[in-house]
């Protein structure tokens, strides 16, 4: 029997991931029985550098390929080089192999990132590397994949613009699971740990970046509210100001780690700029602003 708490602890404390148990408890049970996971999230909640600290900690090689509709086969598999080929043939040397092979080959962890981005032609691509362990190479060979090689693909939600049906045949070799923002406790830890906060004021200044943020969120105005990055930025810009008790300087810090990271709501006539500002001010006005 797994001590899942145990492995999360470990892999809190070394990796520096703030909060997440229930989610890391997840990933390791379903690394247990050797599945497959997608994580859903929005930008910025984390899903890389779970992703990342999965595969230091079980000690194997981490593969990453970004999609977008122009990730096409040869980008996950691989392909021959023409003037290899030309000059040796159809031999191992002549062929460069992708991420997904070089996975499964050494026995690594393929990260595919915003895999609902990728072509439904390319997804193909994955399906018996996932369901049977292997995949055939036309004129070199057959890969069956290492007993640890995995995958951990993200996907934006549905919602998102730009992103592509996944084929039901390909979903059903994933576990599913589910990054939300985090609570405003535990984003207030990471504002502090990612952004090296340490003077006096360190608190004041990770909780109104993260107020503001927040807000953002839930804004009717905003169709996309900002990470947890935005906060971290706006914390950091802050910190090095010359005078962080100004409203001036956070609004002006604000918009430049927000601007970015936000996108309105079609027909919203007020600018980013104005939206913003009014976020800024209305927090700073919240906590009685000196």
């Amino acid at each position: 029997m797994v001590n899942a708490s145990e492995i999360v602890k470990e892999i809190q404390s070394k990796y520096k991931i703030i909060g997440r148990t229930e989610e890391l408890k997840k990933i390791i049970l379903a690394r247990t029985v050797r599945k497959n996971i997608k994580i859903e999230g929005s930008v910025g909640v984390g899903k890389t550098r779970i992703a990342k600290a999965i595969a230091s900690y079980y000690d194997i090689g981490f593969a990453r390929i970004d999609c977008s509709e122009e990730t096409l086969a040869h980008n996950l598999v691989g392909y021959w080089d023409p003037p290899m080929v030309i000059s040796k043939g159809y031999i191992e040397d002549a062929y460069v192999y992708g991420p997904l092979t070089s996975s499964m080959l050494k026995g690594g962890c393929l990260f595919i990132n915003e895999i609902n981005r990728m072509p439904e032609s390319t997804q193909n691509s994955l399906l018996t590397a996932l369901d049977e362990g292997t995949i055939e190479i036309p004129k070199l060979k057959t890969i069956k994949a290492h007993k640890k090689f995995f995958v951990i693909a993200t996907q934006n939600p549905a919602a998102h613009i730009g992103v592509t049906v996944i084929g039901e045949a390909l979903k059903d070799r994933f576990i599913w699971i589910k990054l939300d923002f985090q609570p405003p406790e535990e984003e207030i830890l990471i504002i502090k740990q990612e952004a090296n906060l340490s003077n006096p004021s360190s608190d004041k200044i990770a909780i109104i970046s993260q107020q503001i943020v927040q807000i953002s969120r839930n804004s009717t105005s905003i169709r996309r509210g900002s990470s947890i990055r935005g906060a971290i930025d706006l914390a950091e810009l802050i910190s090095k100001s010359e005078n962080e008790n100004s409203s001036k300087n956070w609004v002006d810090a604000a918009i430049m780690a927000l601007y970015n990271k936000i996108d309105l709501e079609d027909g919203v006539t007020s600018s980013k700029t104005e939206i913003i500002t009014d976020i800024v001010l209305s927090v700073l006005n919240k906590m009685d602003f000196q």
